[in-house]
């Protein structure tokens, strides 16, 4: 038997993963466990360990993903001595085999079902299915192993999250995974050799080794008391797994426990420092010099348009990387939901509104296969796989395999699954060198927080900053929400000198033309936000050229406003546009506005 790894070799990955999948094998209640930026190909391997480590019998292992169905979960319809029949799902259990081995490869792109089924199954004592007629009852003891990027791990929904309390740091475990795999082989598999199999203790109910009083406040005292009660009861099985794969032992020790929390990433809650000493009360210490003023800033601008609207005095620019982190939070802990930073994404244990039109049932990359209930978006291939596994039933004897072409009835035929897609998309146009003196947060939340709580698209285009590969053109990318960390730096980057605005509103004109006119990809709403102060300097030609104009003049200006009237003519978009107070050419603004038949947005802000 393997004994577990001492705590100098909790630094190598390969051996910490490793050494969980022993652990998830030995104790039973451990749950789900949840892999840091590991492979998801990788992930199924892993299963088929657990799945041969597990006693008396090695389990089934169940890949789920974007293309899991509600129907492959809970009743599917099969083949019993050439029979159809109604079959269990394959979460649902059968009492007298072993355990399944879930694996989800990639928890993030999870399908819907499949997020919800992990968080009514895991760590639950009996689950129940009604469908159809048919009433199903089990007591769940699936092991769940799930992958996930740590990045990613901040969008999932902290009731997803809390499901899988044992998480691991798998980054760099790749090679060494491989290299073993690579050497396995029939007569001497040796990955298999390099997890322990479950300890003779853990085949009977209630045989690992129990949780002594030192133990348990250990355990205590290295989780946060505001922390999920999961994790702590994660930390004792870990613990209780760790004692058993030393060997026999009737009591889990203190160093059990630090090695399962070193094992899991899990570091003691810091402690706040010393209360400096009392000063000495008979001498008074110095008044305090009173705070500067800040000096006033310059009163509105005359009277604008009737279309602008007013905002009130924002506080000074702090910009978003540059924000003090949180006290206490730690970036290398394994609960990335703890973090108020974090931000999960809106609604994703639910399904989302239906779209208004019916071309949103086409809309969205396939992500799965159902059964088709029209003669739309049929997946012609998997339908032709399907109707194959029939034809030994369907074709008579006599006629012989090949004879007669395939036999499709309207049962085998399947539609594609697409992700879902609320037919809302945000288009952001940036202007960073007007960004100097003034800060645009305030203007941009209500629409930032609107394309969150839609689940909106989004497509940013953006200009005049220092870090831009060409100065003189506008840069754009494309987005699946307000989540992705490119947004957060494009929020934050230093303003420049250069400011192509016309570029960048032809480059935004056409995104709108390919969200509103182009098929499936087509949107319900668009709400389009140019954040800049109307003063384009460089004309449209010699962006596209990519070469210095002369004599520019109004030039710039002049191209920016011709192009950006054709927002006019897409239908379905909601222009606005977000411009500081300046003392020169404030009109400029107003005028972009007109053009694009939008509201115009005036933010307050000091002098330079």
């Amino acid at each position: 038997m393997m004994s577990s790894p001492s705590p100098a070799a909790d630094d190598d990955p390969l051996a910490r993963v490793l050494t969980v999948v022993g652990c998830v094998a030995a104790e039973p209640r451990l749950g789900g466990v949840l892999f840091f930026d590991l492979e998801p190909a990788l992930l199924p391997l892993l299963g088929e360990v657990l799945a041969e480590r597990l006693d008396p019998a090695p389990g089934p292992v169940v890949t789920l993903g974007s293309w899991t169905t509600a129907e492959d979960l809970w009743l599917r319809t099969g083949l019993t001595d050439g029979e159809f029949a109604v079959l269990p799902g394959v979460l649902v259990e059968d009492a007298q085999g072993p355990p399944p081995v879930v694996v989800v490869p990639d928890l993030g792109h999870a399908g819907l079902v499949v997020t919800q089924a992990a968080v009514t199954l895991l760590d639950a004592d009996a689950a129940s299915a009604e469908l159809f007629g048919h009433s199903l009852r089990w007591r769940p003891r699936a092991r769940w192993l799930a992958a996930v990027s740590r990045a990613g791990a901040r969008q999932l929904s902290p009731h997803l999250l809390d499901r899988f309390p044992a998480r691991v740091n798998a980054a760099g475990a790749y090679e060494g995974l491989l290299a073993l795999r690579e050497e396995s082989a029939p007569d001497d598999p040796a990955l298999l050799r390099s997890v322990a199999p479950a300890p003779a203790p853990a085949r009977r109910a209630g045989g690992l080794p129990r949780l002594g009083p030192e133990a348990a406040r250990e355990v205590v005292s290295l989780m946060p008391a505001s922390g999920s009660r999961r994790r702590d009861l994660a930390l004792a099985r870990t613990a209780r797994a760790l004692a058993a794969l030393d060997g026999p032992a009737e009591a889990v020790g203190v160093d059990h426990v630090r090695r399962a929390a070193a094992l899991l990433g899990v570091r003691p809650p810091a402690v706040p420092p010393a209360p400096a000493p009392a000063a000495d009360v008979s001498e008074p210490p110095p008044a305090p010099e009173p705070p500067p003023q800040p000096a006033q800033p310059p009163g509105p601008s005359p009277a604008g348009p009737v279309r602008a609207l007013p905002v009130t005095e924002p506080g000074p620019a702090v910009p978003l990387e540059t924000a003090p982190a949180p006290a206490g939070h730690d970036p290398r802990s394994p609960y990335p939901e703890d973090d108020p930073q974090a931000l999960p994404r809106f609604g994703s244990l639910r399904a989302p509104r239906p779209s208004r039109h019916r071309t949103g049932l086409l809309r969205g990359h396939p992500a799965g296969l159902r059964p088709a209930r029209e003669l739309r978006d049929l997946a012609l291939v998997p339908s032709l796989v399907e109707a194959a596994k029939f034809q030994r039933i369907r074709r008579p004897a006599a006629a012989g395999p090949g004879r007669g072409g395939l036999i499709v009835s309207p049962g085998d035929l399947r539609q594609y699954r697409r992700r879902p897609d609320s037919g809302r998309a945000l288009l952001l146009v940036l202007d960073h060198s007007c960004r100097t003196g003034w800060d645009w947060a305030p203007a941009l939340a209500p629409y930032l927080r609107w394309g969150y709580y839609s689940n909106a698209a989004v497509s940013v285009v953006e200009f005049g900053h220092r870090d831009a590969a060409a100065e003189l053109a506008a840069e754009r990318y494309r987005a699946d929400s307000l989540l992705d960390p490119r947004i957060l730096v494009s929020l934050n980057r230093a303003p420049g000198l250069a400011s192509p605005l016309a570029h960048a509103l032809d480059l935004a004109v056409n995104e709108l033309r390919r969200m509103l006119r182009r098929g499936r990809a087509s949107f319900d709403e668009v709400v389009l936000v140019v954040v800049t102060d109307g003063r384009g300097n460089v004309p449209l030609d010699a962006s596209v050229r990519g070469e210095t104009p002369a004599n520019v003049s109004r030039q710039g200006v002049s191209d920016a406003q011709r192009v950006a009237a054709a927002v006019r003519t897409v239908p379905r978009a909601r222009p606005v546009v977000i411009s500081p107070d300046t003392e020169f050419h404030p009109e400029l603004a107003f005028d972009l506005a007109e053009a694009m038949g939008g509201t115009l947005v005036g933010m307050p802000r000091g002098r330079p």
